[in-house]
């Protein structure tokens, strides 16, 4: 018989940062970094303002949590605050709700011999493979990747995206979305498979060394070296990279510019999405636009 996972645990993670334990997945990148800073001015190709692409790395432990004073300058700059998912509006908190619920059939994939091994991992993390009977795989994976960060409290977690969300409502900011929650959830879905899921879970005690490192190289604005930690297969396969990271990118590059052209605008988005070839610096240089570091 299995432990009973602790059930106040569960409500802890979901009930205030769900949206931020499914968000951190976004944090992809593919290629190397053109320049080392995570705050970047677009101008050029006719614009009249110039706007900013700000990569953030979602959440953080409150002693590691920083908005530099950069950003803060460039968002007060800025008309607009546009995130990957607009979290200020309830729809969206209705449908990521409803993404979270278990899906009965996905645990029935694996075999006994399977829920016993991942539960030799789990329950010494005051986990269980019983997280699948409360939550979705999508949701179960995004608080293993939450744990990584091994924060003293974490109820006490800092996100980007909602610090960055309030001072655009104290300001009078108009909030904007590149894509919906159901495209990504989706998406997620679609690539977290139970084989995926039970590497994952093989994989959890590498979590901490790794997230400690990325949180390093993203406080001390080194994107080149955040692009070679995020690479690590223990966080992305190719075809994840590519899903995740390039289709999107192509996408918001059709859509940031209409909305750069109408007024100025503070585009934030996960930090691995700036560099590399198929990166929003290269993709929106290719348009035509300047992307300068700002340091």
């Amino acid at each position: 018989m299995r432990p009973e996972i602790n059930n106040n645990l569960i409500l802890i993670y979901m009930k205030k940062y769900f949206i931020l334990l499914i968000l951190f997945f976004f944090v992809t990148s593919g290629g190397f970094a053109q320049s080392n800073s995570m705050l970047w001015k677009i101008s050029g190709n006719g614009l009249k303002h110039d706007s900013y692409l700000f990569g953030t790395i979602h959440m953080l432990c409150p002693d590691d949590f920083e908005i530099k004073q950069k950003c803060l300058d460039a968002l007060n700059s800025s008309e607009k605050v546009v995130f990957e998912v607009d979290l200020t509006k309830p729809e969206n908190l209705q449908i990521m709700q409803a993404f979270a619920a278990p899906q009965p059939d996905f645990i029935k994939k694996f075999t006994e011999s399977d829920i016993k091994s991942m539960d030799s991992i789990l329950v010494p993390q005051q986990l269980s493979i019983k997280l699948l009977d409360y939550v979705s795989p999508v949701t179960a994976m995004s608080l293993f990747a939450m744990k990584g960060f091994n924060c003293p409290d974490p109820t006490k977690i800092k996100s980007f995206e909602a610090e960055l969300a309030e001072i655009a409502r104290i300001k009078g900011k108009s909030i904007g979305e590149l894509e919906t929650p159901d495209f990504q959830f989706n998406l997620l879905k679609d690539l977290i498979t139970p084989k995926l899921f039970m590497e994952s879970v093989f994989q959890l005690d590498k979590y901490p060394e790794l997230t400690a490192k990325m949180v390093a190289a993203y406080k001390n604005e080194n994107l080149t070296e955040l692009t070679e930690l995020i690479q690590d297969p223990t966080w992305m396969t190719a075809e994840q990279k590519e899903k995740l990271l390039a289709g999107r990118n192509v996408n918001w590059t059709t859509i940031i510019p209409n909305l750069v052209k109408e007024q100025s605008c503070f585009v934030a988005v996960g930090a691995g999405h700036l560099s590399g070839e198929k990166g929003l610096i290269s993709l929106l240089r290719e348009k035509g636009y300047s992307l300068t570091a700002i340091n």
